[in-house]
């Protein structure tokens, strides 16, 4: 067998990349990046006045941006 089923589709895909560990076919997993790529170009902040986004991923972070420059 050369061919493995993906996970979220049904179809056959090429069992190289199932050895790679990857559990769906080329246009389940590009739909999967896309959602993946939109949802974090949603959770980016700037960390100081003036200063360049950055991609936020923990709460933790979130409550560290806005601590930083407060003397409150």
């Amino acid at each position: 067998m050369n061919f493995a089923i993906c996970h979220f589709c049904g179809e056959e895909y090429n069992k190289k990349r199932y050895d790679l560990g990857y559990l769906s076919c080329l246009d389940c997993g590009q739909a999967h990046a896309q959602k993946e790529k939109d949802y974090k170009a949603k959770c980016t902040a700037p960390t100081y006045n003036k200063g360049a986004y950055q991609y936020v991923s923990t709460k933790a972070q979130v409550v560290g941006i806005f601590k930083c420059g407060s003397n409150k």
